[in-house]
């Protein structure tokens, strides 16, 4: 590890990847788009600028998610971003503060990155973590002390992270005891398609197989375990969010894309299996 490399968050965006060019295109496109019909609506220009900045962050997020938890599969991601896409005429644009902090969480467990978190990193996550429970999620206090246990647990662990996972929890504990009796779910058909995803989902977590990427920085193959437990990262934290309510499942929306990504082509590798049997 490069001892002057301050994080081990960011990734660099290699515009040698047809994928990431149609990300960047995407996400243009919807800001223009975007721009332009919040004009339309009578919108004054900076707060205009701002929505659709936000949208078309939020379309970038659903991308980037899943390739945190499908790196094999960038089609998965260009999915999940037409579904995000397609969530900002249903709904207001999500949190992005927590669809980044999500993001931390899954580098984190999974190094795709290549490298362990540096303590630098570690904090910005406890104080990322800690704000979101102090605004009333506490859920993700949870998830950051299950994403710290993880990656003290797993091969090459960062074993400060035990310490930073009992911080996290301890963090999250007056919120869980102010909301536990407030736990609801999403009403009407909401309930049923995030039903049918999560099911799918816990199947391709039972059934992964090897993965093939390499980290970005020391080109090694990622593991097989990490990327799993990544994945049940990624289901926690959306069952945690449906156990808030509608609106708490609806600021996870990028995540709820990534994990429909991840689904729609995972059934559709499937069906290919069998059509070629």
């Amino acid at each position: 590890m490069d001892r002057k490399r301050i994080s081990s968050l960011s990734r660099p965006l290699d515009m040698d990847y047809p994928d990431n060019r149609l990300i960047v295109i995407l996400c243009t496109m919807v800001f223009i788009a975007s721009t332009i019909f919040r004009m339309l609506s009578g919108d004054n220009f900076f707060p205009g600028i701002i929505w659709s900045g936000r949208a078309a962050l939020s379309v970038f997020f659903a991308w980037a998610l899943t390739k945190e938890i499908d790196p094999d599969h960038p089609e998965s991601a260009i999915i999940a971003a037409f579904i995000g896409i397609s969530g900002l005429f249903l709904f207001n644009y999500p949190s992005l503060l927590i669809a980044l902090f999500l993001l931390f969480l899954f580098r984190m467990v999974n190094r795709t990155v290549g490298v362990p978190l540096t303590l630098y990193d570690s904090i910005l996550i406890v104080v990322t973590g800690i704000y979101l429970v102090y605004t009333g999620k506490w859920i993700y206090g949870i998830m950051m002390s299950i994403a710290f246990f993880m990656d003290a647990a797993l091969n090459k662990p960062v074993k400060r992270h035990f310490l930073f996972a009992f911080i996290s929890l301890i963090a999250s504990l007056p919120g869980f005891y102010r909301n536990i009796t407030e736990i609801g779910f999403p009403s009407g058909y909401y309930i049923v398609v995030l039903f049918i995803v999560i099911l799918f989902f816990i199947f391709r977590i039972v059934l992964a197989g090897r993965i093939g990427s390499v980290s970005d920085v020391s080109g090694q193959r990622l593991s097989d375990q990490r990327v799993i437990a990544t994945c049940i990262v990624a289901l926690i934290a959306g069952l945690l969010a449906v156990s808030e309510g509608q609106t708490d499942t609806l600021a996870t929306f990028p995540l709820w894309a990534a994990l429909s990504g991840v689904t729609i082509v995972e059934i559709s590798q499937r069906i290919l299996r069998l059509f070629r049997y």
